[in-house]
């Protein structure tokens, strides 16, 4: 029996490596946003600001008549319309998450470390214009449709960002997690 179980860890070494990590990243995360809430959450804002700001200037272009503010009503960010409402951008909002995930993943499998320095940035530029573009389109959904807001909130997007992060971490394993040259 224990022969068995060490050829089963020897077979599956890298597997349980990367879980391994996986779950110590997971676990500095959960301890950093229990003993450091008040850190967590200002990396939460200087995230949200500037893709508020980002997204009401195109919003602008395209005609919509908005102010923001910044920190009301648990919101870190609003976006007021003219006689609309507002739509809070809150700190789940942000992408903090979708930005450690995607890390935690690249960081974790194989691959060179060279590859590894221009992806991962290009991956968290990738995911910052897709949040950009989803707060833009949660937005304009909330101002023509605001009935159709939470499901496009919680499922439609949710699909795409999770969607798109996969497909960078297929795009690493495919690509780029095998390479060996130089």
């Amino acid at each position: 029996m224990i022969e068995k179980l060490k050829s089963v860890v020897r077979e599956n070494a890298e597997l349980i490596r990367f879980l391994g990590s996986a779950f110590l990243l997971l676990l500095i995360w959960v301890l950093g946003s229990a003993f450091f809430p008040s850190f967590i959450a200002d990396m939460h804002y200087l995230i949200i600001r500037p893709q508020a700001d980002i997204s009401a200037f195109f919003l602008r272009l395209f005609g919509y008549e908005l102010l923001q503010d910044y920190m009301v009503n648990g919101c870190e960010a609003r976006l007021v319309f003219s006689g609309r409402g507002s739509i809070c951008i809150g700190s789940g909002c942000s992408g903090l998450e979708l930005f450690l995930l995607f890390f935690g993943f690249i960081l974790l499998m194989r691959g060179r470390l060279k590859d590894k320095l221009w992806f991962i940035p290009l991956g968290f530029l990738g995911i910052l214009v897709l949040n950009i573009i989803r707060i833009i389109a949660l937005s304009m959904i909330y101002y023509h449709h605001p009935e159709y807001l939470e499901f496009n909130h919680k499922y439609t997007f949710v699909i795409i960002v999770y969607g798109a992060i996969f497909g960078l971490w297929v795009l690493w394993v495919n690509k780029f997690a095998n390479r060996k040259d130089a």
